[in-house]
C-alpha cells in the first residue's frame, strides 16, 4: 500500500499586522554539476591461531566517544587508501561522511578503488603505533551504489517528485549535509553526532562552560539540508541551522577522572585521600556517574573501555588471581608505579567473559566527547543547563551565524570542498512574510473570554468527593491556610469538593496510608480519592508516583515553597495553576479553544473528529557488557496513547502499556484502535467520521515501519 502526502491546508486569513520575519534557513547556491556516490566498506583481517578474523571498521560500539574515535579511524583509513591507490583524476574532489557513504565531483577510477589492501608502510600514522590497530592489514572497497549512481546536485524537482514520503530518494539532501560537513571533518573543529555538530576546539568557536559535578556545557549546531518553497514558489535548497547546547562528561580535568570524583562529590584535592570515606550516597552518586563512562588507561592510552560498575569493596580490600596466588588489587598497582591517593575508594569494575577486571580510578581518565544521558541528570543539574541554554532570539541568532562562520560555510571563508563542487552557502538567511495572529479565543463553561479566562468556571468540573493534604516538613497552620485558599479556589471553578483530611506524613509512610485508602475503594467505602502531598525532598517524587501505580490513588505532588508561595495574595496564579492540574488529573475539563474559521470544519468541537497520539519510550541503552555477553533486554519499553474518546470532543483519554524492550514498532494497534472506536461509541453514541493519526517520535529511516506495519493495522482495527 502507498500513502500520499496530503495537500496544504488553505492558510488561516491574516488578520492582524504582517511583519518580515527572519528565519533559519539559509539559501544553498549551486552550479548544474554531475555527481557520483559511492558505497564504501573498511574491513580488518587479522590471522590468528584460530584462523583469519574480520572486522568492520565502519560499526562498532554506539556510545559517544566510540563513535568519534570511529570517525577519526575511518577518515584516516580513507586518505591512506588514496595515497597507496590514487583512484581519483587530478582535481577531482570527493567527501566523505567517515562512514559508508562517499560523493566525488567526477568518476572515479573503480578498478583502483575496488580492493585497496592497507598493511606495514601504508598504514595511518596513528595506525603503526598503536597495539591493536598496527597488526593485520586492512581491505577499503569503493564500489557504485546500485540505484541513483550520479545524479546533478540542482536536480531538486525531482529529488521530491514522487508524493510518497517512503518512495522519496534522499541522496541530494544527504549529499548537501555532509558537503556542509566536510571542511569541519578535516579540521577537527566539531564533534558530529549525525545532524547535531558541538565546538571541538575548547571553545574557540562557541561556548565551553564548566557546570558543577563534573560536567562541562558545549556549544553547537543543529544542522540538515531541506528542499523547500522559495520566495517565488520556486523549489530551493537551505540549510536549517539552529544554535544547540550539550552537557558532556568533563574530559579536560587536569586529575583526570580522580579530579572529576572530586569535584562530583565536592572534596577539598588538598585533603589527605586516605582519611576519605564514601557513605553510602557518595557511593551511589560515583557508581551513577561512573557507569557506561568510557574511560582509558593513562599509562596505555590505547586502552579504553566502558565501565561495568564499581565494587562493593574499598580498593586496599580486592584481590585478584595471578598464577596461583592471590594478590591485592592495591598492591599490584603500587608495584606498578601508581600512586593511591584514595584507596577507601571503590575500585572500577569491567565485565569481561573471563571475568571482571579491577582498576583503581587514580590511573583512569575520561575519552572525549561523551554526553551525559538524561538518566544521568538530576532534576537540578537538567534545571541549571536549561536555565544555561535559554537565550533571547537575537542572542540565539547570534550563535546561529557563528557557527555558520565555524563550519568555514559563508562566503567570504574558503572552503575548498564548496568550490570544487560549485555549492556557496548565503550567508543572509531567508525572509518570510507572516502576519500576527488573533489571540486564541478560550472557551469557558458557556462563556467565551478573549484574554484572562481567571474568572470563569470549567466546562467540566471534577468531582473529587474524598481527598487528602498530607505534608512533611512543613508548619501545619500554613499547610491548613494553603488548603483554605485551594478549596476556595476550586469551588470558585465550579468543582465540588469536600474539607479534606489533613495528616503529616513522609514519604516513607505513604505506601501503607494508600493502600488503606486503595482497600477502602475497593470494598466500596469511597467511590475515588485523591492524595495532595507536599514536601520538602528533591528524591520523594518518584516515589510518590510509584505509589500512585501500586494503589491507583490519584495523586499531586507539591513543593514546601509552593504552598508558602500560595499564602501570599500575588501569587494567585500560582494556586489557579494547581487547580488547573487537580481538575484535569480528577477527570474534569478546564477550557477548549474555539477555532478559526479556517479550521472549523475539521475541528474536534463538531463531534466527528477522533484524533489518536502514541509514542514508545525506551529504557536507557543495555550496558555493553550485558551486550558482550550476549545478554537480552530486560527492561521493557512502553507505549503511551492518547485519544478524543471523552463525552466531551475536547477531553483525552490516556493510557500505555509495555512492549518488547527496545522495540519501536508497535504491535498492538489493531486491537488497541477497536477499544478506542468502542469506547468512543459509548460515550458519543456514534463513531467517528475520521480519524487523525500523531505518530510522534519517528525518524525518516523509521517512516516506511510506520506506513507500511502500524498504519495498516490502524486500518484493520477501525474496519473490524
Amino acid at each position: 500500500m502507498s500513502y500520499q502526502v496530503a495537500p496544504k491546508l488553505t492558510p488561516a486569513k491574516a488578520a492582524g499586522n504582517r511583519i518580515q520575519l527572519t528565519s533559519n534557513h539559509f539559501l544553498l547556491k549551486f552550479k548544474h554539476k554531475e555527481v557520483y556516490r559511492y558505497d564504501v566498506s573498511m574491513t580488518h583481517h587479522l590471522l590468528t591461531k584460530d584462523g583469519e578474523k574480520t572486522r568492520d571498521m565502519c560499526k562498532g560500539a554506539r556510545d559517544d566517544a566510540a563513535i568519534l574515535e570511529r570517525q577519526r579511524r575511518c577518515l584516516a583509513l580513507m586518505n591512506a587508501a588514496y595515497d597507496v591507490a590514487v583512484f581519483a583524476a587530478e582535481h577531482t574532489a570527493f567527501i566523505y561522511d567517515n562512514s559508508k557513504t562517499l560523493f566525488s565531483s567526477a568518476k572515479l577510477n573503480e578498478h583502483l578503488c575496488a580492493q585497496i589492501k592497507l598493511e606495514g608502510k601504508h598504514l595511518p600514522q596513528r595506525f603503526k603505533t598503536h597495539s591493536r590497530l598496527s597488526k593485520g592489514f586492512y581491505i577499503v572497497n569503493i564500489s557504485p551504489v546500485s540505484t541513483n549512481h550520479k545524479f546533478f546536485i540542482d536536480d531538486l524537482k525531482n529529488a521530491i517528485e514522487t508524493d510518497d514520503p517512503v518512495g522519496q530518494d534522499h541522496t541530494l539532501r544527504q549529499f548537501y549535509e555532509i558537503l556542509t560537513n566536510q571542511d569541519a571533518i578535516n579540521m577537527n573543529s566539531y564533534m558530529i553526532f549525525c545532524g547535531n555538530l558541538y565546538d571541538n576546539t575548547d571553545g574557540k568557536i562557541g561556548l565551553k562552560k564548566k557546570l558543577r559535578e563534573a560536567r562541562n556545557l558545549i556549544s553547537g549546531i543543529s544542522k540538515g539540508a531541506r528542499i523547500v518553497e522559495g520566495t517565488k514558489g520556486s523549489l530551493v535548497a537551505a540549510l536549517v541551522l539552529d544554535s544547540k547546547k550539550a552537557t558532556f562528561f568533563d574530559d579536560s580535568n587536569p586529575n583526570n577522572l580522580v579530579g572529576n570524583v572530586q569535584d562530583l562529590l565536592n572534596l577539598d584535592p588538598n585533603r589527605p585521600g586516605n582519611k576519605e570515606r564514601l557513605n553510602d550516597r557518595d557511593r551511589v552518586a560515583i557508581l551513577k556517574y561512573l557507569k557506561d563512562l568510557r574511560v582509558y588507561h593513562l599509562k596505555h592510552p590505547d586502552n579504553d573501555f566502558v565501565i561495568s560498575t564499581i565494587s562493593r569493596e574499598p580498593l586496599s580490600e580486592l584481590t585478584f588471581e595471578m598464577g596461583s596466588r592471590r594478590v591485592s588489587v592495591l598492591d599490584y598497582h603500587k608495584q606498578n608505579g601508581v600512586r593511591i591517593l584514595y584507596p577507601n575508594w571503590p575500585a572500577v569494575v569491567v565485565q569481561e567473559p573471563r571475568g571482571p577486571s579491577y582498576f583503581p580510578i587514580e590511573v583512569l581518565g575520561v575519552c572525549r566527547g561523551q554526553r551525559v544521558p538524561i538518566s544521568k541528570q538530576t532534576p537540578q543539574q537538567m534545571a541549571a543547563t536549561i536555565n544555561e541554554c535559554a537565550c533571547r532570539p537575537h542572542v540565539r541568532y547570534r550563535e546561529i551565524l557563528q557557527n555558520l562562520e565555524g563550519l568555514n560555510l559563508v562566503p567570504s571563508c574558503r572552503n575548498a570542498y564548496l568550490s570544487a563542487f560549485g555549492v556557496t552557502v548565503d550567508a543572509t538567511p531567508m525572509k518570510v512574510t507572516g502576519h500576527r495572529r488573533a489571540a486564541p479565543r478560550i472557551i469557558c463553561c458557556t462563556v467565551r473570554f478573549w484574554g484572562n479566562w481567571m474568572g470563569g468556571q470549567y466546562i467540566h468540573p471534577a468531582k473529587i468527593p474524598k481527598w487528602y493534604m498530607v505534608y512533611d516538613g512543613i508548619d501545619g497552620g500554613a499547610v491548613r491556610q494553603f488548603v483554605k485558599i485551594l478549596s476556595d479556589a476550586m469551588k470558585r471553578k465550579g468543582m465540588t469538593v469536600g474539607t479534606p483530611d489533613c495528616q503529616q506524613l513522609s514519604v516513607a509512610q505513604l505506601d501503607s496510608f494508600m493502600g488503606g485508602i486503595s482497600k477502602s475503594m475497593k470494598e466500596k467505602k469511597m467511590p475515588s480519592a485523591f492524595l495532595l502531598f507536599a514536601d520538602r525532598s528533591d528524591d520523594s517524587h518518584s516515589l510518590l508516583k510509584m505509589y500512585e501505580a501500586k494503589h491507583q490513588v490519584l495523586t499531586q505532588h507539591l513543593k514546601a515553597q509552593t504552598v508558602l508561595d500560595c499564602l501570599e495574595p500575588r501569587k494567585k496564579l500560582t494556586v489557579e495553576n494547581i487547580c488547573n492540574k487537580i481538575n484535569c488529573k480528577n477527570f474534569g475539563l478546564n477550557y477548549a479553544v474555539q477555532p478559526g474559521d479556517h479550521a472549523k470544519n475539521l475541528y474536534l468541537g463538531k463531534g466527528d473528529v477522533m484524533v489518536v497520539g502514541y509514542d514508545v519510550s525506551h529504557a536507557e541503552p543495555q550496558p555493553p557488557h550485558e551486550r558482550r555477553l550476549g545478554i537480552a533486554p530486560s527492561t521493557p519499553s512502553v507505549v503511551g496513547f492518547s485519544f478524543n474518546g471523552a463525552q466531551h470532543p475536547d477531553a483525552f483519554i490516556g493510557d500505555y502499556e509495555f512492549c518488547e524492550p527496545r522495540q519501536e514498532r508497535v504491535d498492538i494497534l489493531e486491537e488497541r484502535i477497536k477499544w478506542m472506536l468502542s469506547v468512543y461509541e459509548k460515550n458519543r453514541k456514534s463513531l467517528p467520521a475520521r480519524i487523525v493519526i500523531v505518530r510522534d517520535g519517528v525518524s525518516e529511516g523509521q517512516l516506511s515501519m510506520v506506513l507500511n506495519h502500524e498504519f495498516d493495522a490502524i486500518k484493520n482495527g477501525a474496519e473490524a
